[in-house]
């Protein structure tokens, strides 16, 4: 095996135990030396890779994204279907995102508990490509008139921090409140009701959404 070949696995097999034992203990409760004992090597051979634990837990933030490609799946759905289509899209990659990867809910989770700039880099690496991809179709499609004048910005950090709020603790709710709803059952719920709020015929729900019925329907 060559020496870059080493040096590359070895750094990877640091992301993931750091991963594993922020995501458990958070960033406070995870020591440098933890880290290392369970990479079966040196504190100093942590620090060849990553200058301090900050730039290591910065490192395993960005891993994770680059991971899931978040930036490269929205991408795939700018400017495409209805605003229904926009919310669905974002709506399951989140859940999805949650499902398939613990450490990463871990991480998010904690996150609200963390500040500076632990709390930072997860909310840029994480949440804002969601943030900001949504802002821009809200603002090019209140623009054009499919949808009612919005703050964009707002309106798309309300969405996503419902989304992410849902997607962090529906097991919980489910544990204390069962209603036998999968995920899938929450967020498409929920997307038909943003969306129909945003258009302009709202006597129309989106093709295919299951909306409950108001008051008033």
């Amino acid at each position: 095996m060559s020496t870059s070949s080493s040096t590359g696995n070895r750094r990877q097999e640091i992301l993931e135990q750091a991963a594993a034992l922020f995501a458990q203990h958070g960033y406070a409760g995870t020591s440098v030396r933890l880290i290392a004992g369970a990479c079966d090597i040196t504190e100093a051979a942590i620090y060849r890779y990553f200058e301090s634990k900050l730039d290591l837990y910065e490192a395993v933030i960005r891993h994770k994204a680059a991971l899931h490609d978040i930036v490269g799946h929205l991408a795939q759905h700018r400017s495409r279907g209805s605003i229904h289509d926009v919310l669905l899209a974002i709506s399951s990659h989140i859940i999805g995102l949650t499902q398939a990867d613990p450490d990463l809910m871990r991480l998010m989770f904690n996150s609200s508990l963390e500040s500076g700039d632990v709390a930072t880099v997860l909310f840029q690496e994480i949440r804002l490509p969601y943030v900001a991809f949504l802002g821009e179709e809200l603002a090019r499609r209140s623009e054009t008139g499919e949808i009612l004048p919005v703050d964009p910005r707002l309106t798309s950090r309300c969405f996503v921090g419902m989304v992410m709020d849902c997607a962090l603790n529906i097991g919980i709710w489910e544990n204390l409140h069962p209603t036998g709803h999968a995920p899938r059952d929450v967020y498409v719920n929920s997307s038909a009701i943003i969306a129909r709020g945003l258009t302009r015929d709202h006597q129309a729900a989106p093709p295919g959404a299951t909306v409950f019925p108001g008051r008033n329907s």
